[in-house]
């Protein structure tokens, strides 16, 4: 009998497990369970003759906040060149892909796959009341018939949108690198598509930052950008990376009245919270927890699952966000 591959896996202490399918991948795969107490002992793990030295795939699964691994960062460009040679395949959880070294990977032949969708609804429809809310009784706006800029109408986005012009009747208008007619068509009303966000926040009242982070949405919204408002000002929500906001340029446009309001899931320095943020009654903190739901950890784990089974079904997994050639 042939010996089993070697197939990783990194579990959250806040997760999800199947463990009907997971028996199943067992009689497939030699299972490993990551217990690495930083990334350089991951490092010499995978070196010839190491435990990790032939591994096959890794699964990262659940909640990459929680427990002991929150502070690892296993597919970073210092990791990267120490991956076997037989490694294809990591499967993620989670829907930003922006602690990975994506480039590394796909020059060493090795998909990465994330989990699309799986926390949609989570971050779509998070909310949080807090005791400081009342404070914000004189400067409150109702949102019927706002205009409501989204930048990225993925999946996330989309969510956003649908749920706004429905429950409030706002008008969607959306950014992204090109017209998404798919996605305007999912909406009642359509979405009025701007190519840059210096168009679009002229126009609208409110703008949700839905994008993955990449070096072109790094500091996207700053000085410039919070100088283009409207007179009544504009306020800021962001649940995709803390870096796309330029913390300092918020500040001071909290100040000046350009930005009214500001909802922040994630932060340019986590686990670091900017104190001039937190002091400040017009902003509302949450710490990077609105992808939070048990739905989430299932799916995370379906998701995974699914793309671990297709790549070694079929030679390509499903949820990719790169391409091996």
């Amino acid at each position: 009998m042939s010996e089993k591959p070697d197939l990783l896996i990194l579990d959250s202490t806040v997760s999800s497990i199947d463990t009907v399918r997971r028996a199943a991948l067992a009689d497939k795969f030699n299972m490993l369970y990551y217990d690495c107490s930083t990334t350089d002992e991951f490092k010499e793990r995978m070196k010839p003759g190491g435990p990790y030295a032939k591994i096959v795939a890794i699964m990262r699964n659940g909640w990459h906040k929680a427990g002991p691994l929150a502070n690892q960062r296993p597919f970073a460009k210092d990791v990267v060149p120490f991956f076997p040679a037989s490694l294809k395949l990591i499967a993620c959880s989670g829907h930003g892909f922006d602690a990975a070294d994506v480039p590394g990977l796909t020059a060493r032949g090795i998909w990465y796959c994330n989990t699309p969708d799986a926390c949609t609804e989570a971050v779509a429809c998070a909310r949080y009341d807090w005791a400081k809310s009342r404070e914000l009784g004189d400067r409150a706006v109702d949102p019927t018939n706002k205009s409501l800029g989204i930048v990225g109408l993925g999946n996330i986005g989309l969510s956003v949108a649908q749920k706004c012009e429905v429950a409030f009747g706002m008008r969607i208008h959306y950014q992204g690198p090109r017209p998404k007619p798919a996605a305007e068509k999912m909406l009642k009303h359509g979405a009025v598509y701007h190519s840059t966000v210096e168009d679009m926040i002229p126009e609208i009242d409110c703008i949700v930052l839905a994008a993955p982070y990449t070096k072109e949405t790094h500091h996207l919204l700053s000085r410039i950008q919070f100088s283009l408002a409207k007179k009544e000002g504009l306020r800021v929500v962001n649940i995709a990376r803390g870096a796309m906001v330029d913390e300092d340029a918020l500040i001071e446009a909290l100040g000046s009245g350009r930005v009214v309001g500001a909802g922040l899931d994630v932060h340019a320095n986590e686990p670091r919270v900017n104190p001039e943020l937190k002091d400040n009654w017009k902003v509302t903190l949450l710490p990077h927890i609105e992808v939070c739901s048990q739905t989430s950890w299932k799916d995370f784990e379906r998701i995974n699952l699914d793309n671990v089974e297709a790549y070694f079904s079929t030679g390509k997994p499903i949820t990719p966000i790169n391409k091996i050639s």
